[in-house]
């Protein structure tokens, strides 16, 4: 009986979200950088090509998509790319853990509560939204494989080439 009173609660008090879409602005969330808590404000990326990275300890496609960023981050920052990481684990010492053991050098923000996956309708692990200069998200890439990097490398130099 407890059972269904708590399934009836949840489908009344379910407000569902919107999902961000193709086309559509991208949102700040509130996901936290360093150990200040910052919040997060994608804001101050405009004009700059985003690759927003969820991700999460427990994804092996995650550990591996890692390195290429990282290296594909510091090749093209110059031209106005940047990464910034969103891990979405409940425990962010878990996440602070793995950075130590492979670090990057992009921004990694926090996500506990998972607000953030909520608002971008996170539908795998990793997701990748990526962000055009005018703060537009224009493609969306779900999971990773090694055979995605030529595909990501090559969306991210089309949304540089555009200004």
């Amino acid at each position: 009986m407890r059972y269904i009173v708590i399934v009836v609660f949840l489908m009344v008090s379910y407000t569902p979200v919107k999902a961000i879409e193709i086309n559509e602005q991208a949102v700040s969330c509130p996901a936290t950088v360093g150990v200040e808590k910052v919040p997060l404000n994608l804001q101050q990326y405009k004009g700059k090509v985003v690759y927003l990275d969820f991700w999460a300890t427990w994804c092996p496609p995650c550990k591996k998509s890692m390195p290429f960023l990282n290296k594909l981050r510091n090749e093209l920052q110059g031209q106005g790319f940047e990464i910034i990481a969103i891990n979405v684990d409940e425990k962010s010492g878990e996440a602070s853990d793995f950075l130590k053991k492979y670090p990057v050098d992009y921004l990694t923000a926090m996500d506990p509560q998972g607000v953030c996956p909520q608002l971008y309708d996170v539908m795998a692990m990793p997701s990748a939204y990526f962000i055009d200069r005018k703060g537009k998200i224009r493609y969306i890439h779900l999971g990773f494989k090694e055979r995605d990097e030529a595909e990501i490398r090559q969306r991210v130099l089309e949304l540089l080439a555009e200004q």
